[in-house]
């Protein structure tokens, strides 16, 4: 094996091995993962002193997302979440001289990031709250000079349980509202949504884990990856 890839392992290895093992249910942790985005949304965008008009359909995309949680302190725990990915989008662009269609790729970026309060209803159950500031951004580019790109800030709250198996598997749900969970491209303007997730964990070794969610609502995503407990001691 190169010496690059021994360090690379024994680097791994050591912080697997940092993470503590005192809590069965964690609050510090950090995730990395792949992610999708269905975004379904068509906008229409008119210029009446050139006579053009450009129709656009936004629909899914994928992307990374990073999530991280520090706590507790008295059972109180911060969070922040980040997830960019790249939305399919296929245009029509109509003027004088003609139709024409196009297609590319841009980008929707949503963070998320506040405060939560955990409350154990027994050592392997956990249920929660917690508000944040959410920011949702559209930067949608041009295919002939309009101007589809929107961005707001708001906040949310989002409620959960979380529940392990045998102290391999977690299984958790949660409800979340968002005050700029929807978007109409036609005015740019956005809308408050209300969104049901599911999600597990499975732990491969002490302190990684394998981890995926999917959540539904106007805006529906879904994400695979790992995620790696920190030390809370």
């Amino acid at each position: 094996m190169p010496t690059n890839a021994k360090l690379g392992v024994a680097l791994l290895l050591m912080v697997v091995s940092s993470a503590a093992i005192a809590q069965d249910i964690r609050y510090s942790w950090f995730e990395i993962s792949y992610s999708g985005q269905d975004v379904d949304r068509d906008g229409t965008f008119a210029d009446l002193v050139i006579g053009q008009t450009v129709d656009i359909s936004a629909q899914d995309g994928n992307g990374i997302k990073f999530r991280g949680s520090l706590g507790t302190w008295n059972n109180l725990f911060a969070f922040v979440d980040f997830n960019s990915t790249d939305i399919d989008v296929d245009a029509r662009v109509s003027n004088a001289q003609g139709d024409f269609s196009a297609s590319d790729e841009f980008d929707f970026t949503t963070i998320r990031g506040g405060v939560g309060l955990r409350y154990s209803v027994n050592p392997k159950t956990d249920v929660y709250g917690a508000l944040s500031l959410d920011s949702t951004d559209f930067d949608f580019g041009s295919f002939a000079g309009e101007d589809f790109d929107t961005d707001d800030k708001d906040l949310g709250a989002i409620a959960g349980i979380r529940y392990l198996i045998r102290d391999k598997i977690e299984l958790r749900a949660s409800v979340r509202y968002s005050g700029v969970g929807d978007v109409d491209l036609n005015t740019g303007e956005f809308d408050t949504d209300t969104l049901f997730a599911v999600g597990f964990g499975y732990e491969l070794l002490r302190g990684l884990s394998i981890t995926g969610d999917y959540e539904s609502g106007e805006f529906s995503n879904w994400n695979f990856g790992f995620r790696l407990d920190l030390d809370e001691d």
